[in-house]
């Protein structure tokens, strides 16, 4: 998943029956200071995957509250897990993970913290949307971080 190794099981909920996969962006693991890349099934968005670093230390919290605003119509909850690390929304879910000491980009921007993104269009179940974007961010995020050396 987007340069990341992930096994079938974990992103199966997130994608519709169809006959066509495309990807299209850029591997998350590139050191760039954003990426992500995007899957569409026949044609049809189906899950967005994102990568930023960030300059401060913001929460999951935080960012999941921007997004339910954005992505959710009407459903604005967020919820937190326990560890406060994810956060979670109507069709997303974001991790924020401290990256101490990673050089600054090319651009000259220092980097604290790195946080994956989730935005899936077509949960096959969206009572278990929530539990399965959380165990897929942490499958994603320690593999983030050990690329970018955090």
């Amino acid at each position: 998943m987007c340069g990341v190794h992930v096994e079938k099981k974990a992103i199966e909920p997130f994608f519709p029956p169809g006959s066509k996969l495309a990807k299209t962006g850029d591997a998350l693991d590139n050191g760039e200071y954003g990426s992500g890349c995007d899957y569409a099934v026949d044609n049809a968005p189906t899950l967005l995957v994102s990568n930023f670093f960030h300059e401060d230390a913001p929460t999951a919290r935080r960012i999941a509250e921007k997004r339910a605003t954005a992505y959710s119509d009407e459903d604005t909850k967020v919820t937190v897990d326990a560890s406060g690390n994810i956060a979670s929304y109507s069709r997303g879910a974001v991790a924020v993970e401290a990256c101490p000491g990673y050089p600054s980009d090319r651009d000259g921007l220092p980097r604290t913290a790195f946080s994956v993104e989730i935005l899936a269009y077509y949960p096959k179940d969206l009572s278990k949307a929530e539990k399965a974007l959380t165990q897929l961010l942490r499958t994603l995020v320690p593999a983030v971080a050990k690329a970018n050396g955090c």
